[in-house]
């Protein structure tokens, strides 16, 4: 009898688990907690992670407290694509009965807030996951946007007027967003603009440190004689006609631009350009402004020449060939019409009376152009030639130009031995510092959406037009990069060209890369805060007692890059469009 009573209550407790509630076998007892993991990604309107976006949960109305790595917390933040992930533990009743919502705040952005249904929740022993859709927040012109787009045209004008240093003009600007961030942007959030944890991201640290060494190793090879070597055998290849060697100096800038950084190609050529020219009593800027402009037009021609190909070519998987294809010519031609316009724009500096060096000055030329320290040259072109393979050879190993230039450097001041201190004070930090400021306010105006809007505009006024949407993507992007640095530029529209490429009919031929690759390399040449090489080479013309003005460097630049884009856009669309080869 007992035994009966046994094999009933065993029946009864089987039957009893097999018909319990899915959710009861899920989570648990009646009053067992669960443990709730939510994940998403947060998205601007192009489709780009939102970074430092506020993640916040509500059940029922009511805000709950979340766990962040393990500690609690009433906030959780995106990462930088975006992506969030978020736990929070309450009672098994809560789940099932309160609505549950997730709200994600930016001071950029309004704020959006996305609830779910139980059935999207999955749950097994007593854990319970729910993946969120791609929430997409929308912009909104907020005090923040039109106060940062004053200062950045404010810094633009002290620049262009010559009112400030650039330098100084960087820095006011990039405290005049902090101090808005910190002072207004507390108290409400209409006002801010960007932190500084935030704009210290926003500097490009492979172009400071690749900046930054390979000014070392320029400073320990001009002890050796070596620059002035150059000028001398330069000058003497050409006879002493000015437009000549600044010819012979456009060419080798254009095409060392094409194999190597063009940042540091101006680094090499910008001192040796100076000497060339006090020799045959012209200003400098006769010579380094065409050569500035020659080492983006050459830098164009390949995928590591500048860093918008380089920006491209790794978003959308383009490769050193397809770049080098479609590029060349339009590098070429480029090439090709900076000569002419540099002749006929310098031509007063060419033609002048008297810049024919007397031969007191050619002598004293000569007696300056020996080499100095041999030892010191060998060991510098054996390290140097190295890191030049090494630049070449980057690729295969995911090595940065920055840490090829450390590498190199590094081992330069090993085998040389010299005086560090005198080597730093050779670097320019003026320009490292500027270059570092505008970052952070490029960045400024980037995060409150300015950028973005650009790049959006373009995508709307193209349509379903493929020969306007390439139009677009060439002038807008040379208009752009004139007065924004290119490279974050560059970022922001590489997304609308591939959703273009992607939607346009007839865009797989990927005119569009190539059509973003001409604005933003060659826009830059507009202005000398356009693109790092411009920079660079008016802060060693600087330091070498020659202040090139923003706008002497315009009056060549805009005209010249007008040119250089106008022609080259007629063989993108010979090319095709008309004849589509």
């Amino acid at each position: 009898m007992k035994k009966r009573w046994l094999i009933i209550l065993g029946i009864f407790l089987l039957f009893s688990v097999l018909y319990a509630p899915v959710s009861a076998r899920g989570l648990g007892g009646e009053n067992a907690d669960v443990t709730l993991t939510l994940t998403g990604r947060v998205v601007n309107t192009q489709g780009l992670g939102v970074e430092e976006g506020e993640v916040r949960v509500f059940m029922g109305g009511e805000q709950r407290t979340l766990l962040v790595a393990g500690e609690e917390a009433e906030v959780a933040h995106t990462h930088s694509d975006g992506s969030f992930v978020v736990d929070l533990t309450l009672p098994k009743e809560v789940l099932e009965t309160k609505n549950i919502a997730v709200e994600i705040t930016h001071s950029s952005f309004r704020t959006t807030r996305e609830g779910f249904s139980k059935q999207e929740v999955a749950c097994a022993n007593n854990h319970c996951y729910v993946s969120i859709p791609e929430v997409v927040l929308p912009r909104v012109f907020n005090p923040a946007f039109f106060i940062a787009t004053g200062i950045f045209l404010v810094v633009f004008g002290f620049i262009s007027f010559n009112i400030v240093h650039e330098t100084i003009a960087a820095l006011l600007g990039t405290a005049s967003m902090l101090g808005v961030t910190y002072l207004l942007g507390h108290a409400n959030l209409d006002f801010w603009i960007i932190d500084f944890h935030r704009a210290i991201t926003f500097i490009d640290f492979d172009v400071i440190f690749l900046l930054m060494t390979m000014m070392i190793f320029m400073a320990i090879m001009s002890q050796t004689g070596i620059f002035q070597w150059m000028s001398y055998r330069t000058f003497k290849t050409a006879k002493g006609n000015a437009f000549l060697v600044t010819t012979i100096l456009v060419i080798i800038t254009g095409v060392f631009s094409a194999v190597l950084n063009d940042t540091t190609v101006m680094l090499l050529m910008t001192p040796i350009s100076i000497q060339i020219a006090l020799a045959m009593n012209i200003h400098p800027a006769a010579i380094v402004i065409p050569e500035v402009l020659a080492s983006n037009i050459g830098g164009a021609a390949s995928l590591i020449g500048t860093p918008p190909n380089t920006i491209i070519g790794s978003y959308v998987g383009l490769t050193f060939n397809q770049f080098l294809n479609n590029m060349l010519p339009v590098s070429l031609i480029g090439m090709v019409l900076l000569i002419f316009m540099t002749r006929w724009l310098y031509k007063d500096e060419f033609n002048q009376e008297g810049n024919e060096p007397s031969e007191a000055l050619v002598e004293q030329l000569e007696r300056g152009s020996q080499i100095t320290d041999k030892n010191l040259l060998i060991k510098s072109l054996i390290v140097f030639a190295g890191t030049l393979i090494m630049f070449f050879t980057a690729d295969r190993f995911n090595m940065p130009p920055a840490a090829v230039a450390i590498i190199g450097s590094s081992a330069l001041l090993l085998w040389v031995r010299p005086n560090i201190s005198e080597m730093l004070r050779e670097v320019d930090w003026t320009t490292l510092v500027f270059f570092m400021a505008l970052f952070m306010m490029v960045g400024g105006i980037q995060e409150v959406g300015l950028i973005q809007i650009i790049a959006e505009s373009v995508k709307n006024l193209a349509g379903d037009s493929l020969v306007l949407a390439t139009l677009l993507m060439i002038w807008v992007s040379a208009i752009a990069s004139a007065v924004v640095a290119n490279i974050p530029f560059t970022a922001a529209m590489v997304p609308v060209a591939v959703y273009l490429t992607q939607t346009i009919p007839g865009a797989e031929n990927n005119v569009l890369y190539w059509a973003l690759a001409v604005g933003a390399g060659l826009g830059g040449n507009a202005t000398y805060i356009g693109s790092a090489p411009n920079v660079v080479a008016a802060g060693i013309m600087d330091r070498a007692g020659f202040r090139l003005k923003f706008q002497d460097f315009s009056r060549i630049g805009v005209p010249i890059t007008f040119v250089t884009i106008f022609v080259p856009m007629f063989w993108i669309l010979l090319r095709y469009f008309w004849l589509n080869f």
